[in-house]
């Protein structure tokens, strides 16, 4: 025979059950608001990223196809430069490391948005030798934040890094020529031309006095006393 539980025993089970009913939506609350913040940190990254990446090639003449349409984060964008056309590969911007794999991948999708060349924006220079390899056989553009940055002008007090060799003309692709520095080349050097004086100019030497050759019968003739 079983006995009924006393008051005391089913008030405090009521208060056990009350206090973690309480605790629940405040887990929940907590649980939510990391994700929220994670996201809120990805969207402000992927906005200084593509701000960066814009000015990067707005100075060198690549414009979007769709101007008015804006930079959806880790989506691709089509630009364009006269007749050349770029796919700006940005799927894995956030990738920790970016392999041959993923060059490949970018290389497929350059090949049926029938694109000339193919860029691969990262967050960060995480690409693999292997990557950096297939990229530079493809005509396939890496870009992390330290190549999105200005060039450093003259009068800021940094010294300048040394300038990279020029890839061979047979190896250069266009996308290639997007990292390279638009500097003018050099003006070819003037030739020498031989300096022309007028003859009251040119010093002559005092020292040297040209006479006729004296013949033997005149060293042999008695000379007339003055």
């Amino acid at each position: 025979m079983t006995t009924a539980p006393s008051t005391p025993t089913r008030s405090l089970l009521t208060r056990v059950l009350t206090a973690i009913a309480a605790l629940m939506p405040a887990r929940r609350g907590r649980a939510g608001a990391a994700p929220a913040a994670a996201a809120s940190a990805s969207q402000a990254q992927w906005a200084r990223l593509a701000q960066a990446a814009t000015r990067f090639f707005d100075a060198r003449g690549l414009a979007p196809e769709h101007p008015g349409a804006p930079w959806p984060e880790a989506g691709a964008r089509l630009l364009h430069k006269g007749q050349r056309r770029y796919l700006v590969h940005a799927a894995h911007w956030q990738a920790p490391r970016v392999d041959a794999a993923t060059v490949q991948a970018v290389i497929r999708a350059v090949a049926r948005h029938q694109a000339t060349a193919g860029i691969l924006l990262c967050a960060g220079d995480v690409f693999t030798p292997a990557a950096r390899a297939l990229a530079r056989e493809n005509a396939i553009l890496l870009l992390d934040p330290r190549q999105l940055q200005p060039p450093q002008r003259a009068g800021d007090g940094a010294a300048a890094p040394a300038a990279k060799p020029a890839p061979s003309a047979s190896r250069a692709g266009p996308a290639s020529t997007l990292a390279a520095p638009l500097t003018p080349p050099p003006a070819p050097a003037a030739p020498r031309r031989p300096v022309l004086r007028p003859d009251h100019q040119v010093r002559g030497r005092r020292d040297f006095m040209p006479t006729v050759p004296i013949a033997p019968s005149e060293l042999a003739a008695p000379r007339c006393a003055s």
